[in-house]
């Protein structure tokens, strides 16, 4: 009996079921059956006990059970049986299908306002609709009760379930695994009874979307045990928050390091963060916030929903949607940020960074790594992985973290954007907000702005150590991919593409990064492009402007600096580890250029040629010369073009008086101009306008001074030649430039200057001023040792033949150039000068100057290009023996000037070499000191003699002295005898080299001899006949001036006509001698008397010969 009613009950219990099933089934599909929707749930077998625990409520109806269970306790639905629950999950779900509302809700509780209420089906939110329209009603209005109990019943956070019902109802209805929500836990908790049965009872026939929901839930689940073991920890620590919220576990996850955080939270939050970092999910709030825009821009690029998505690829996938230009929802972009400032902070939301760098972190982080150990924390706020960022820019290879650890942090500082934002990173936001509050504070956020304001605030006073450090850690990042700078990004991308084979999205999967061994160097491609010639080939306006400023950071540091940090992290350990100035690296691997590796060495030059032509790239001229390019060289900054101009501007005014007391500027600027010594590709003017002629002329030239003289020499040649110029004038005047520089600062011209180290320290070494040094040598010539001596004659050889490069006649004499020679072309201004320079106006200092280079140019025949031009073919004629014996590079000491002097006595020099030669001997005339000869044979007659007279040596009193003991017979030395004889004789040629002749007879010259023809010493000639015919014609001051120079002459004709010590001497006497046609009669008479003594003495011999044969 029992087995039969046992088998009765089953089968009834079969045949309700299979009603109730058919009764919910024709509800969901829309059929109409009130009747059987409003008594099934109390009636079932399985729900009984509902009949005993909703005793209280009027109504049996599905909607009041429902109402009824949602107020139980949690032991009370627990004891419900599992069908029931089933039941009654059902109910809850049909309250949000638009056909069960329409089919059943309305016509049961709604009926008279059904047609009110139809225009909210087909709303996207439907209860929201139905809610709005339920507040029109009536409150005593029964529909308007029954909606609000159907509302009450959906619980307020319906919609988070919404997908569970879509992706899993019909799985759930299949297994019947709909469960009430036991623990009473909010949002998609709620189904967590229903994801357990599934999992147990339908794990094998769950399908991707569905998996993904569930996915979800248990994500869920574990951030409520978060908060169920964190719950004291955000009372404490974030007592604002409310438990559950985004908001909460973000909170958390700051004081994750706070001493105040206990371990077990603390624990519970790492793990937390792992599983975020595998699954962005976990993070409630952006799958939330960002939910619509994941899927608008397809961020998780083919992954089926039930497989986990790493939170690096959704950060990264939003981030270029946002930096392609197109707006993120308000929400998700402040959710993107809180997230990118946790990746900084937690390394642990980075499992690239738990796994690559997994053996890195307690080799190179020990104290943080310990900490965590001890302490189940993973750092004190982003301090491991700042760690671990500054051993990839470490020099020394075996102090730098592994590849695959390097490539991951450079994901994270993609993923982060730290190059952004400066708040991101917790420990440049620690260290920088004290400057940002003083530097930066009006500067607006976002794009980087900040960023680019404490970079620009490096080296300044400003600016913390901690600061900086920090701040060039991420800048290195930056400078390796020019993505990660917000401003060049947006304003350069159009052309990166273009030009430099850029990607057009933001985010290129198969191009993460673009450094010097992975890919193209965009910014270097940028910014040759930013200077091309070729007008088809430029930038945009606002990306020209973009690149020049990155560039001007960029050389703040080597380390920004990829395309030559990475080639030459040997070369900086070896020669630049102590060098931690703004820009000293690069300095230090300059002065060492000769000693790089090739590859580095290489980097080096081409950077430096490019420091050379954009000064923004040399940090240190920069820093130090700014008040000096402002107020000298503000045209070229207006202008924003450089091309070199700008280090000729600061080298032109080097030396004026500002610069010579801002002692930094002045020496980065000198600096620059000693590396530039060292290729002539450095100096930008230079190399465009010479390039073609140094691989013509100078192939075999390796430093730029060489080239310099070896151009130098080419054009003195052409001068002295006077044919056309082979090498134009812009480069001409590039290498007057570069010889000018020299002459400044004899530190540019290395080979005089170790030439001459110790006549510097002897001589020179109080010289500190502009061009002192080399004027100080030029002095203590005849002291000098041969190396040096060798070295000061070429510099004189180079100075005297173009004025244009001698500093200290073109400074000294500047306002006289101005005012005497403004027209005249550089290389003649010192012959220019020398007409001036006895005019009352003429200043003194430029005076002196002008006179030693006189001097100078008397020593040698080889300093004076315009007797060189006029006398080559005299000096090849008469003098070449001399200059054949000449020892090289040493002055002759007017060995060739002397010999040109007696050629002028005989009248035998050319019409422009004897013109030449008139200039120099009144010159000398007036000045025994240009006068070499005269120097050294009379320097004892000089100072007992003429003593006196020194201090008017530029009016020809000592040469007057001279020439009066000369004739009164006190000069006793033999060879001053023969100077001062052949002074004499020289103003027998031509009156105008006897200046003080010429001044004390000039009235009787003009009134007498106006129309003698000059030279061959006619003028002299007209004023004796003169003075032998009328004597009381001529002036009495040239009548006595006159009588004591033929005096003069006699002596010294019988000093100068001394028996002959050879032949050569005897043929010059003769040939010299007034008296030559009468030695040549002597000498034909005696050739005819020979010839016919020979000839009468043949006869006789022959006859006496004749007579002896017979």
């Amino acid at each position: 009996m029992l087995h039969l009613l046992l088998v009765v009950l089953a089968a009834t219990a079969a045949s309700a079921e299979n009603s109730i099933q058919r009764i919910r089934r024709a509800a969901i599909a829309g059929e109409k059956d009130p009747a059987q929707a409003m008594h099934k749930i109390i009636d079932l077998a399985d729900c009984q006990d509902l009949k005993k625990l909703c005793a209280h409520q009027k109504s049996t109806d599905n909607l009041s059970m429902l109402e009824c269970a949602l107020t139980f306790s949690s032991s009370q639905l627990e004891e419900l049986p599992e069908g029931c629950q089933h039941e009654l999950w059902l109910q809850q779900r049909q309250l949000q299908l638009p056909t069960w509302i329409e089919n059943t809700f309305l016509p049961t509780y709604c009926a008279a306002e059904k047609s009110k209420l139809e225009s909210c089906l087909n709303s996207v939110h439907l209860w929201i609709c139905l809610e709005h329209q339920r507040l029109k009603l009536p409150q005593n209005n029964a529909c308007h009760q029954h909606l609000r109990r159907g509302y009450e019943a959906l619980s307020h956070d319906y919609s988070a379930v919404d997908d569970f019902y879509t992706a899993c109802g019909l799985i759930v209805e299949e297994h019947k695994c709909g469960r009430l929500n036991i623990d009473h836990l909010p949002s998609m908790l709620a189904q967590l009874g229903t994801v357990q049965c599934l999992q147990s009872s339908a794990k094998s026939s769950l399908d991707p979307a569905c998996t993904s929901a569930i996915s979800s839930i248990e994500l869920q689940r574990g951030m409520l045990e978060l908060f169920r073991v964190c719950q004291n920890d955000l009372s404490s620590l974030c007592p604002q928050e409310k438990v559950g919220s985004a908001g909460a576990f973000k909170c958390l996850v700051r004081h994750k390091t706070h001493s105040a955080m206990s371990p077990l939270c603390a624990s519970q939050i790492t793990q937390r963060d792992e599983e975020m970092g595998r699954d962005y999910r976990v993070s409630h709030g952006l799958a939330k916030a960002c939910k619509d825009d994941i899927k608008l821009y397809h961020c998780r690029r083919g992954v089926s929903e039930d497989k986990h998505v790493r939170l690096a690829q959704i950060l990264l996938c939003l981030e270029s949607v946002s930096k392609n230009g197109t707006r993120l929802a308000p929400a998700c972009l402040s959710e993107l940020g809180d997230h990118r400032r946790m990746l900084m902070t937690d390394y642990q939301l980075s499992p690239e960074l738990l796994n690559d760098c997994a053996d890195d972190i307690p080799k190179f982080c020990p104290d943080e790594h310990k900490a965590q150990l001890v302490n189940g924390m993973s750092s004190t706020g982003g301090e491991i992985i700042h760690c671990l960022l500054e051993h990839v820019k470490a020099r020394r290879q075996q102090r730098r973290v592994t590849a695959q650890c390097q490539r991951g942090l450079e994901t994270l500082i993609k993923v982060s954007d730290a190059g952004e934002d400066w708040r991101v990173d917790p420990v440049l936001r620690r260290a920088c907000k004290p400057v940002v509050d003083v530097a930066c504070k009006d500067v607006e956020g976002g794009e980087a702005r900040v960023m680019s304001c404490l970079v620009e605030r490096i080296g300044t006073p400003v600016m913390r150590p901690d600061c900086e450090q920090a701040l060039l850690i991420i800048e290195y990042f930056v400078a390796r991919d020019f993505k990660l700078d917000p401003q060049l990004y947006k304003h350069c991308r159009d052309d990166a593409v273009k030009y430099c084979r850029a990607k057009r999205q933001w985010d290129d999967a198969q191009n993460i990064q673009m450094d010097p061994e992975r890919g193209p160097m965009i910014l270097p491609c940028l910014h040759r492009m930013a200077f091309s010639e070729d007008e088809h080939q430029t930038l945009r306006k606002d990306c020209f402007k973009e690149v020049k400023r990155v560039m001007r950071q960029r050389a703040v540091s080597m380390d920004l600096i990829p395309e030559v940090e990475d080639y030459c992290l040997n070369d900086l350990s070896l020669f630049c580890a102590d060098c931690t100035e703004k820009g000293s690296e690069m300095e230090c691997l300059q002065k060492n250029m000769d000693q790089l590796q090739a590859e580095c060495k290489t980097v080096v030059v081409k950077y430096t040629e490019e420091e050379a032509a954009h000064v923004e790239l040399n940090p240190v001229i920069m820093n130090v010369c700014g008040e000096a390019m402002q107020q000298h060289c503000s045209d070229i900054l207006k202008s924003g073009k450089d091309n070199g101009d700008m280090m000729d501007c600061l080298i032109a005014h080097k030396n004026d008086a500002d610069l010579r007391k801002d002692l930094r500027c002045r020496a980065a600027i000198e600096h620059f101009q000693i590396i530039s010594l060292k290729n002539f590709h450095f100096t930008t003017k230079f190399k465009e306008a010479c390039r073609p002629f140094v691989q013509r002329f100078c192939s075999s030239s390796a430093t730029k001074n060489e080239v310099v003289a070896c151009l130098s020499e080419v054009m003195r040649n052409d001068t002295i030649k006077a044919q056309r110029h082979q090498i134009p004038k812009e480069c001409r005047h590039q290498v007057k430039a570069q010889l000018y520089q020299q002459r400044e600062s004899i530190q540019l011209d290395p080979k005089l200057a170790n030439a001459c180290k110790r006549e510097l320290e002897q001589f020179c070494e109080d010289q500190k001023g502009p061009g002192q040094a080399l004027e100080c040598l030029v002095r203590k010539t005849t002291s000098l040792g041969k190396p040096c001596h060798h070295a000061i004659f070429l510099v004189k050889k180079s100075e005297l033949g173009d004025s244009g490069t001698d500093y200290t006649l073109l400074n000294t004499c500047k306002d006289m150039i101005y005012k005497f020679c403004p027209k005249i072309d550089s290389i003649k201004l010192l012959d220019c000068l020398k007409t001036y320079k006895d005019d009352t106006q003429f200043d003194q200092r430029c005076h002196l100057v002008v006179v030693n280079r006189m001097i100078e140019q008397n020593t040698d025949f080889r300093f004076n290009p315009s007797l060189q031009s006029a006398c080559g073919k005299n000096i090849d004629r008469y003098c070449s023996n001399i200059v054949a014996s000449a020892l090289p590079n040493e002055e002759l000491n007017g060995k060739v000037i002397h010999c040109l002097k007696d050629k002028f006595r005989q009248s035998a020099l050319d019409e422009p070499c004897a013109q030449e030669m008139i200039k120099i001997l009144q010159d000398q005339a007036l000045n025994y000191k240009l006068n070499p000869l005269l120097q050294v044979f009379c320097k004892s007659e000089i100072q007992e003699l003429c003593k006196a007279n020194m201090e008017a040596d530029e009016h020809g009193q000592v040469a007057e002295c001279l020439k009066t003991a000369f004739l009164q017979k006190q000069i006793i030395n033999r060879q001053c005898q023969m100077e001062v004889a052949t002074l004499i004789a020289e103003a027998k040629a031509d009156i105008h080299v006897d200046p003080i002749l010429e001044n004390a007879c000039i009235v009787d010259l003009l009134r007498y001899c106006s129309k003698v023809a000059a030279g061959n010493g006619r003028k002299l000639s007209c004023l004796r006949t003169l003075l032998k015919d009328t004597p009381n014609s001529l002036e009495a001051e040239c009548r006595e001036k006159l009588e004591r120079r033929i005096e003069m002459f006699h002596n010294a004709d019988d000093t100068l006509a001394l028996p002959p010590e050879d032949v050569q001497q005897l043929v010059q006497q003769v040939v010299a001698s007034p008296a030559r046609k009468f030695f040549l009669v002597i000498l034909m008479s005696a050739t005819g008397m020979v010839f016919l003594t020979g000839i009468f003495l043949g006869r006789a011999t022959k006859r006496a010969m004749g007579l002896k044969n017979k």
